[in-house]
């Protein structure tokens, strides 16, 4: 099962956008003063969902590793004073955009007082992303029915596709809640994004950096499978309004 779940993994990762239209190479054509900090919000909240599925951490010697996925159900709008102006993100019309969906690779690693350590990375539909961070158990793990996990969780990521490139940083405090056949959490935090916009277009936009920060919340549960299998859905809320999140990992 473990083999399987990691055949998945490099499947997902490493043959999905041969067979899907690249659609962060649409940001050269698209992006305009309006849309490009609607934009840079967007980006970070899809970068940083997805950094804790469990709300508990490894503990020392703890393994994971396995898929996980963020989607944005519709982009944000962007300023403007007409309707068109605001349908018009940078990677075109929302409604032709759709949902953006991103998958990655992630590792994670139980490290002395209750720390975690991850790494993730991902190339997919024109765009790739490589970061990791820690995670922090603020009180000491109680498997106890009941009891609850407070943990601080913080992230930085580089980005990079045909027509821009960002850093993004990430803090997050998460609570758990130990029940029978399930973990629920719920966690709350900041992304902070730059965007760097390389030569576009809009030749104005042209070296140009945006900054912009935004909230991020999430609500998930994390249920323990068999063959040490862990499976987390979630669903979180930023500036693009609704999200979700999911992750298939190996746990031991």
């Amino acid at each position: 099962m473990k083999k399987t779940i990691l055949l998945l993994s490099f499947l997902l990762l490493g043959t999905a956008s041969a067979f899907s239209h690249n659609i962060w190479d649409d940001f050269g054509t698209h992006v305009n003063k309006n849309n490009v900090r609607a934009f840079t919000k967007d980006l970070g909240g899809l970068i940083g969902s997805g950094t804790y599925t469990t709300g508990r951490v490894l503990g020392w010697g703890g393994f994971q590793i396995g898929p996980r996925g963020s989607m944005i159900f519709k982009m944000s709008k962007a300023s403007g004073s007409t309707d068109a102006e605001r349908s018009h993100t940078a990677l075109g019309n929302r409604n032709d955009v759709g949902a953006v969906f991103y998958p990655w690779l992630q590792a994670d690693i139980g490290l002395p007082f209750r720390i975690d350590g991850f790494i993730r990375a991902s190339s997919f539909e024109g765009m790739t992303i490589a970061g990791g961070g820690l995670r922090w158990g603020i009180t000491q793990p109680n498997e106890m029915l009941g009891s609850l996990q407070p943990m601080l969780v913080v992230a930085a990521h580089s980005a990079s596709a045909r027509d821009f490139s960002a850093s993004h940083y990430n803090a997050s405090l998460v609570i758990s809640m130990k029940i029978k056949y399930f973990v629920p959490y719920i966690g709350g935090g900041v992304d902070y994004t730059t965007l760097h916009v390389n030569s576009v277009a809009a030749t104005a936009l042209s070296g140009r950096n945006e900054y912009a920060a935004t909230a991020r919340g999430t609500v998930g549960m994390n249920f323990k499978l068999p063959s040490y299998l862990d499976l987390s859905l979630a669903a979180n809320y930023a500036h693009y309004g609704l999200g979700a999140e999911a992750s298939l990992s190996v746990r031991f």
